[in-house]
């Protein structure tokens, strides 16, 4: 696996490098640190080297340096990893993005913050939202990293992204056995419930909504059963005890409320770039602005 790892310098304990050598064990990895300072001043340029940055930013791209080795002594020896260290002037998801496209990146790491609801207002998200969103890959986007992954929650929205995510999850087995709960949410119509003049639809709804429920159940029961089905001498990463749930309900809030008991969200990219998304945000973006711990955006 080749892992690109966002080095910040609100990270001072380098956790991003520690969360992704607690599930995986790389092939190859790349710490990539972005110098995102005035460049609007230098719009003509785009994200350079160290050669060609101005002057005044030589001292940055410096301290940037000095930051990835630092990161670089975090990785843990017994690995035998020979890190590569990126270290660009330019926007920041775009640094990053740029350097996960030229390494063939399978995965990126990076951290996030929360939000306030003006913060939302007035910019286009966090630099971990967009790079979720334009990544060539797959994500993994930590707030909080637990101890130890144990608990899994596999949310799957259809056949496409559930196969996405199921085939992930085969090919690159987690360090450690977890108990996977694989999640289908089965949209409510509550507009029909308040509306009085639409009473006589109910009982067409109310089996549309168990066929969904019995559709969701299958597909939830089938993924579970694949990954369950594991060789007796596969990795023990790969020996996934998994079972499936269906709720009713918005896809979202069910899916943070669940996060609650979980160490780690797993969530589908389809769609994420979509013009519905743009208008009304997708389940994954709305579940990385509110899930406290690290989710997994398969791509």
């Amino acid at each position: 696996m080749r892992v690109v790892v966002a080095v910040d310098r609100s990270d001072p304990t380098f956790k991003l490098v520690y969360a992704v050598t607690r599930l995986y064990t790389p092939a190859e990895l790349t710490l990539v640190h972005a110098v995102d300072h005035g460049l609007a001043r230098y719009s003509a340029m785009g994200p350079t080297g160290r050669g060609m940055a101005p002057e005044e930013l030589r001292p940055l791209l410096d301290s940037g340096h000095k930051l990835l080795e630092q990161a670089a002594k975090s990785v843990p020896p017994e690995l035998n990893l020979v890190v590569k260290q990126v270290c660009e002037l330019g926007n920041a998801a775009r640094v990053i993005i740029n350097t996960a496209q030229m390494e063939a990146a399978d995965l990126i790491v990076t951290g996030s913050r929360e939000l306030s609801s003006e913060e939302r207002e007035f910019t286009v998200g966090s630099v971990s939202h967009r790079i979720a969103s334009h990544a060539p890959c797959s994500t993994l986007v930590v707030k909080h990293m637990p101890e130890q992954i144990r608990r899994v929650l596999v949310a799957i929205n259809g056949i496409d992204d559930a196969a996405q995510i199921q085939r992930w999850l085969l090919a690159n087995p987690f360090h450690d056995p977890v108990e996977m709960t694989v999640l289908h949410v089965v949209p409510t119509l509550e507009a029909y419930r308040k509306d009085s003049a639409l009473a006589h639809h109910d009982r067409f709804h109310e089996n549309l909504h168990e066929d969904s429920v019995s559709w969701g159940q299958k597909l939830v029961d089938n993924v579970a059963a694949k990954l369950s089905d594991t060789p007796a001498h596969a990795p023990a990463g790969r020996c996934y005890k998994a079972h499936g749930q269906v709720f009713s309900g918005d896809p979202p809030e069910v899916i943070v409320k669940e996060s609650a008991q979980q160490d780690l969200v797993i969530v589908g990219s389809h769609g994420f770039l979509s013009a519905v998304r743009f208008i009304y945000g997708s389940v994954a973006q709305k579940v990385l602005y509110r899930v406290a711990v690290p989710v997994l955006v398969i791509g």
